[in-house]
């Protein structure tokens, strides 16, 4: 049997061919919003992002000003307020936090229209070990494990934060080049774009680094969201790519993105 799935391995690889394609796109009238926020249960300002789609890959999103965005939890509405102005960035105050399994309403009146989304929060289990080796060949090390791309029992994405600017050797160097943010994704369902997506990039780190680590609960709705997305993003350019798609949405009257409510649990590890 393992001989016949190596066979036909070999075949589909060798049978296939690259075919260049130059992409022509439709513009189908005014652009559509597209919201990103996250609330969570930590004590801070959240934020909701709100901007138009763009025609060209690259191009920077027109941000929506002047927008009444409120969240609502069942009890009580929160008025966000568009800090810095005419940025399409809109915040909660500093001492707002989501509850664990309390479902939330976002609602945004732009221009007459109304968008909507609701999500509710729910739990998210304790962190899997966090490991991380060191490469002989420039002394430097690297994260080698978070967790697993899969797993029957929840899914919950991962942020997470490497950072050397401390290190006295390290003073000279620009930030951008002491700091990586890196996030990672465990979702319940197994995809063959994902099994032979292509290889990320590496980051080296040195030893002294500070590793602060997030996971972020999610729901069923908010885990196909994240999954329809990295199908058109990270795990496009494999060998088995699936038809292209639209993205996952909880937002209503035609808007793209998700609002999103999510536990959060943080560790931080020393590299040592």
């Amino acid at each position: 049997m393992n001989k016949l799935i190596s066979i036909l391995l070999l075949y589909l690889f060798f049978s296939s061919c690259e075919k260049e394609i130059a992409w022509k796109f439709t513009k189908t009238g005014e652009n559509k919003i597209v919201v990103d926020g996250i609330l969570t249960n930590v004590k801070k300002s959240h934020i909701i992002k709100i901007s138009r789609t763009v025609t060209k890959i690259n191009d920077k999103p027109n941000p929506i000003s002047g927008a009444v965005v409120s969240i609502y939890d069942g009890e009580s509405a929160h008025i966000l307020v568009e800090a810095p102005q005419n940025s399409g960035i809109y915040r909660t105050d500093t001492n707002y936090r989501a509850v664990l399994n309390k479902a939330y309403k976002l609602q945004i009146l732009y221009r007459n229209e109304i968008y909507t989304a609701k999500e509710r929060m729910i739990p998210v289990g304790p962190f899997n070990k966090l490991s991380y080796t060191l490469d002989k060949g420039s002394n430097l090390y690297y994260i080698d494990s978070i967790a697993k791309s899969f797993s029957s029992k929840e899914s919950a994405m991962y942020e997470v934060i490497v950072d050397w600017s401390h290190l006295p050797e390290y003073a000279d160097v620009p930030i951008l080049e002491k700091r990586a943010v890196l996030r990672y994704y465990t979702i319940k369902t197994i995809d063959v774009s994902q099994v032979f997506a292509p290889d990320k990039q590496t980051i080296y780190f040195p030893l002294g680094s500070r590793i602060m680590e997030k996971k972020f609960s999610l729901t069923a709705k908010h885990a196909e969201f994240i999954r329809s997305l990295l199908a058109e993003t990270e795990w496009r350019g494999g060998f088995f790519d699936v038809t292209q798609a639209n993205v996952h949405t909880n937002i209503s009257n035609g808007a793209l993105g998700y609002f999103g409510v999510c536990t959060v649990v943080r560790d931080t590890v020393l590299v040592k």
